[in-house]
């Protein structure tokens, strides 16, 4: 008698771990988890208009989520997301009646004060660099 070389034989050193999730099963999570956080992100990006005095203004996020996971050799696995909304400004009606994006100022400091530092400490070692 020939031994079984089937794909479907078990590795002895999982014989005695919880057998690992079916590919099917897996794929079915992740998609189900990605068409609810595109539809989420959408929502959160663009929300509901408010009326804000006499004006009807529409609020806009930058909107980031993130998600990862693993299993070992084992079938032991496990995972975590995170997520991150920012309000940037809102879409409003300029004085002619079209909608024009006013930027939320503190939104925009919080955002440019990295890129100016970022770009001051480049020149710093630009400059640096050209003196030796």
């Amino acid at each position: 008698m020939m031994p079984d070389s089937s794909p479907t034989s078990t590795n002895s050193a999982s014989a005695g771990a919880a057998p690992a999730a079916e590919p099917a099963k897996r794929t079915n999570v992740i998609v189900s988890i990605a068409d609810k956080v595109t539809s989420f992100g959408v929502r959160r990006a663009y929300g509901d208009s408010v009326q804000v005095g006499s004006e009807q203004v529409v609020p806009v996020a930058l909107v980031q989520f993130g998600f990862g996971g693993g299993e070992s050799e084992t079938g032991e696995g496990g995972g975590g997301g995170g997520g991150m909304v920012l309000p940037v400004g809102v879409l409003a009606p300029d004085s002619q009646g079209k909608a024009s994006f006013r930027p939320n100022p503190l939104a925009l400091l919080v955002c440019t004060v990295p890129v100016v530092w970022a770009a001051g400490h480049a020149m710093a070692r630009v400059v640096k660099a050209f003196r030796r």
